[in-house]
């Protein structure tokens, strides 16, 4: 058995975490599947977190942070396409992330870890849209008449209405719609 340092043991545990959220959502993140995962046992999950609401928090922030961080477009790809992609894309990688992300927005009401975590990761999610809205404009690509922040937020509201319309199966929304009304929101916020 190789000796991990506390750092290196928390890291396994996380990282295991993350693949059985992945996979089985919140409700597999048990603390002996996670364990298991991890090829820990479970004492040193109750170790490393205060709780196990702490753990899966923790976990869901750094799904998040790794879905944000995905290359989704190419080098080259014009702000709009890179706005768009950080909105709403349509890589088939991700739907892992969206499961998981329309789980902690469920359990958010009645989970203060999660909760903390959800608002943690919509603001993440915020200021990376900010960052491109703002790029973007720099490179002459977008005009707006509001600020990157009020942009985004409108933005971000609007993929999560859709997003909750979409999940409901209802044939108006599907991935057809859901793209077109994307992208006609990009373009009323910032091609005036």
């Amino acid at each position: 058995m190789t000796y991990l340092n506390r750092e290196d043991r928390r890291e396994t545990i996380l990282l295991a975490a993350m693949r059985v959220a992945l996979t089985g959502g919140f409700s597999a993140m048990t603390v002996r599947r996670i364990a298991s995962e991890a090829g820990v046992a479970a004492g040193q999950l109750h170790h490393h977190f205060t709780s196990a609401g702490e753990l899966k928090a923790q976990t869901f922030i750094r799904v998040i942070r790794e879905q944000l961080d995905m290359t989704l477009v190419e080098d080259g790809a014009s702000w709009r396409e890179k706005l768009f992609s950080m909105l709403c894309s349509e890589d088939g990688r991700l739907d892992p992330y969206i499961r998981l992300w329309r789980e902690a927005q469920l359990l958010a009401d009645s989970d203060s870890d999660i909760k903390g975590a959800y608002l943690l990761t919509m603001t993440m999610w915020h200021d990376e849209t900010v960052s491109i809205i703002k790029q973007g404009v720099l490179a002459g690509e977008f005009a707006s008449g509001d600020s990157a922040e009020n942009i985004a937020w409108r933005l971000i509201a609007v993929v999560c209405g859709l997003d909750g319309i979409y999940a409901l199966g209802m044939k108006e929304v599907d991935d057809a719609a859901f793209t077109r009304h994307i992208q006609h929101i990009i373009s009323l916020e910032l091609f005036p």
